[in-house]
């Protein structure tokens, strides 16, 4: 039997695939022709900016059967919207095609460095997202951290798979269409939300895993991105990510709805939040059959963290 991160991830896969299957092409009316990008439905969503990051707290041993927004509220509106755009399979190509198409073009383009695009999702649907984070509740946080040792990174913050999160749920489909397949063979995605509050970083690291998946197999993690979510976020506040293998490469701030991404392995950091709030991203992997690579030496394997026990806010 897999460890439950292993199911996690079989599962994952394969409703990602169930819901990015195509559909027979369809006629498109005049009306639909006429449409600008796919964004008449898709309402802006006014939301406060992120709040505060509360000290001390982690995650709960009992998971919520749920994690869905509260019914009239804000994040349901959120969620109604989301998934109207991500279920909309016409929506989202025509989306897509206007910002270049799929991502392996790009990507490679850099030739092996990192790709930055700003604008990446529609705005409102960047909105929804972060307003569906900023609403959850606190026990759907893990917090994740550890000291590390040679090539183990040394980390802290907080995360949650997306499959924990039913809300954006409908953003698995959409990750898969933007990297179906890379380098001539298919992708299976597994992305995570992510939460950087203050002192929360990554050390230097390339992001290399070996990941058991349900049909018995390795993957491995061939390609890394970063969806930031965070409105005016400055770069006094930090959690920027380091470009490692370029000498005199500038930090890169996250900058609200751009993505970034890039080949795996790839040595890169993330330093540390000094500001006072939260930094949000969706963040994950495009896997590939097969040990694509050698693993370093006490590399912690993939899906597993170190969690450490909290006494009134301090790592025991």
């Amino acid at each position: 039997e897999l460890p439950k991160a292993s199911r996690k991830e079989a599962r994952y896969a394969l409703l990602a695939r169930a819901a990015a299957a195509e559909e027979a092409p369809q006629e498109e009316s005049e009306e639909e022709a006429l449409e600008r990008d796919g964004l008449e439905d898709v309402e802006p969503l006014p939301h406060a900016s992120s709040t505060a990051a509360p000290k001390g707290k982690r995650r709960s041993k009992e998971k919520p059967e749920e994690l869905q927004p509260d019914v009239g509220s804000a994040a349901e509106v959120a969620a109604e919207a989301l998934a109207k755009w991500a279920d909309d399979e016409k929506k989202v190509e025509r989306w897509m095609s206007s910002r270049g198409g799929g991502l392996e073009e790009p990507i490679l383009a850099t030739d092996r460095g990192i790709l930055r695009m700003r604008d990446f999702f529609p705005a409102a649907v960047a909105q929804h997202a972060l307003a569906l984070l900023e609403s959850l509740p606190e026990e759907a946080w893990e917090l994740s951290e550890q000291g590390g040792e040679d090539d183990a990174a040394r980390h802290r913050f907080w995360s949650a798979d997306l499959t924990d999160v039913p809300a954006l749920a409908p953003l698995r489909s959409v990750f898969w269409r933007l990297l179906k397949t890379f380098r001539g063979q298919p992708t299976l995605p597994i992305f995570s939300i992510g939460r950087y509050g203050t002192s929360d970083y990554i050390g230097r690291h390339d992001d290399r895993a070996h990941v058991p998946f349900f049909d018995g197999k390795i993957y491995s993690r061939t390609v890394a991105a970063i969806w930031y979510l965070t409105q005016d976020w400055s770069a006094e506040e930090g959690g920027h990510l380091l470009e490692l293998e370029k000498e005199g490469s500038e930090p890169l701030v996250p900058i609200f709805n751009s993505l970034v991404a890039f080949e795996v392995p790839h040595m890169h950091a993330v330093t540390a939040v000094t500001g006072a709030r939260y930094r949000y991203s969706i963040f994950g992997w495009w896997h590939q059959s097969g040990e694509r690579y050698e693993l370093p030496q006490g590399l912690p394997p993939a899906g597993r963290k170190r969690k450490l026990k909290k006494a009134r806010g301090k790592a025991a």
